[in-house]
């Protein structure tokens, strides 16, 4: 592991949320110098992926230091999600395609939907569940839900496309669809099977990325001025642009820990912390 000297300098931005926030808020802290955020742990693991150069590699942010994670012989790898135990989900691509895996203890385990290409593991829970999507065959995505070696299909209904980016302990999926006209749409699927639509007030498009234990959603939305991320707290909406960060250039918030902080991306990689 390497020491990351690179990020001494942390800038704290706390966001007074006006309109429907209630007092809530979020402050950001700038971890400038990282690639694009995609997950964090209780224990303040981070992962995410690098940016620019000829291939993607994920990184493991950890203590100010970072660790490499590439899938061996592979041409990109990428990193989506991590649970408490530091176990990682995420996608490869090699000569033959599109691939999920599964990296815990040092260890690489590849997941691929049988019979349908690209599959692409979004987040793992502590019991080992994971989510992730995959071509379809009909030119569409179709969502998975992999438990003890089994996959199962997850599918909004009516939707063109399912990408399910999150799973928490009590087996709560959350992700976005397209719907016919076009546009997306955040979704909330229970252990039950019973799906809920999610849209931020007044956007166009709402995109949800992650889900923690506590019942916390995290996402972006799109509005007349561009993309911004935002924190669902109970139904309770706040808003927010990474520091430094223009709408027209837009804000992701990828996932939340248990302990309420967030990783989020936007012009930099920002660590945020939810204040409800």
């Amino acid at each position: 592991m390497k020491p990351l000297t690179a990020f001494a300098l942390l800038i704290l931005i706390a966001f007074s949320v006006p309109g429907p926030a209630q007092g809530a808020s979020v402050s950001l802290t700038s971890l400038a110098g990282l690639g694009k955020l995609e997950g964090i742990n209780t224990g303040g693991q981070i992962i995410g992926n690098s940016v620019g150069g000829e291939r993607t590699k994920g990184f493991l942010y950890q203590n100010g230091a970072l660790t490499t994670i590439a899938v061996p012989d592979s041409i990109d790898t990428f990193l989506y999600g991590i649970d408490n135990n530091g176990r990682i989900v995420g996608s490869y691509v090699d000569t033959s395609g599109t691939h999920g895996f599964l990296y815990a203890s040092g260890s690489f385990t590849s997941l691929d939907v049988p019979g349908k290409t690209g599959t692409v593991a979004r987040s793992v829970n502590d019991a080992g569940r994971i989510v992730g999507n995959f071509d379809d065959g009909t030119g569409h995505q179709s969502g998975f839900l992999y438990n003890n070696g089994s996959f199962i299909t997850i599918n909004v209904p009516g939707a063109v496309n399912t990408y399910p980016y999150s799973i928490n302990n009590a087996g709560s999926i959350v992700g976005y669809f397209t719907a016919s006209n076009g546009h997306q749409s955040g979704f909330l699927r229970d252990n039950n099977g019973v799906f809920t639509t999610i849209n931020f007030p007044g956007g166009t498009d709402t995109f949800v990325y992650g889900i923690n234990n506590p019942g916390i959603i995290v996402g972006s939305f799109i509005d007349s001025a561009g993309t911004h991320g935002f924190v669902d707290v109970s139904g309770v909406f706040v808003p927010f642009d990474a520091i430094g960060t223009p709408a027209t250039s837009g804000t992701f918030a990828r996932a939340i820990s248990d302990l309420g902080q967030l990783a989020a991306f936007g012009a930099i990689p920002v660590l945020g912390t939810v204040v409800p």
